[in-house]
């Protein structure tokens, strides 16, 4: 598995509204939980994890997620301690051509050369890190560093050691701007 972009998913708010006529909004009216002929509902966080570890589960589980598109854009997340690793790419169309040295003006100055190796260095770590963990494709991704928070901090631990071990993505880390962990 290759997980490769820096940029993490922003959350996903979901609602739901439906007319009078279905079976809902009828249960719904009985319980006073309609106004003006619809009602509204609205997820918890903690349901939409639910429910994405639920079709996580059932994807993995049937085989049938095989193509990039057939999971739900959340699963496509990267852990925030991961995202740390890299640099936010601007999200506003129109960004100025000069926004790469004025938002990372450390990692601007260091070479085209010391940046591919800095970021080949760290996906290197991700990477091995996921395997040694049996981490596998996208749902096993999503499961392990998103939905399990123990299992994501164990991840986090372990990518921490091993960039601490690696001499050259210590001596890069500063030239990036980024603190030594």
């Amino acid at each position: 598995m290759h997980i490769g972009s820096f940029t993490p998913a922003a959350g996903v708010a979901y609602a739901a509204s439906s007319s009078r006529s279905s079976p809902v909004a009828a249960a719904a009216a009985s319980y006073g939980k309609v106004t003006d002929g619809a009602d509204s509902v609205t997820i918890s966080a903690a349901a939409r994890q639910a429910a994405s570890a639920e079709r996580a589960g059932a994807l993995a589980a049937s085989g049938e997620a095989g193509a990039a598109g057939d999971y739900p854009v959340e699963m496509y997340q990267l852990p925030k301690w991961y995202a740390d690793y890299g640099f936010q790419l601007p999200t506003q169309p129109g960004s100025r051509g000069d926004w790469f040295a004025e938002s990372y003006p450390q990692a601007a100055a260091a070479s085209s050369a010391e940046r591919a190796e800095y970021s080949t260095l760290i996906q290197e770590h991700y990477q091995a890190v996921l395997a040694e963990n049996g981490v596998k494709g996208v749902a096993a991704h999503y499961a392990a560093t998103i939905l399990d928070q123990d299992s994501s901090e164990a991840l986090r631990r372990q990518m921490v050691e091993r960039i601490r071990g690696d001499d050259r993505l210590l001596e890069l880390m500063p030239k990036m701007g980024k603190p030594i962990p």
